[in-house]
């Protein structure tokens, strides 16, 4: 079964435009047990579905700082 992340960014590099939420997605989709990416520009979130077996919440917030975004963990589903 999947959990739903939500990741709020919060450093000084903010989604900007469609690119942004793109190369997000992209990022974020080559880590194994990533299924579904949603970025917003309008809220500054990050939303990701992933295989608790094979993933975990510190490995995407990682690869999201490694890309250049500083995120805060929010609620989890």
């Amino acid at each position: 079964m999947a959990l739903n992340l939500k990741f709020n960014v919060t450093g000084a590099e903010k989604i900007h435009c469609e690119s942004c939420e793109e190369r997000i997605g992209r990022a974020l989709k080559r880590l194994p047990g990533v299924e579904d990416v949603q970025a917003s520009a309008k809220e500054q979130r990050v939303s990701v579905s992933i295989d608790p077996k094979r993933t975990n919440a510190e490995q995407v917030q990682a690869r999201l700082q490694q890309i250049g975004y500083e995120v805060k963990l929010g609620d989890a589903a």
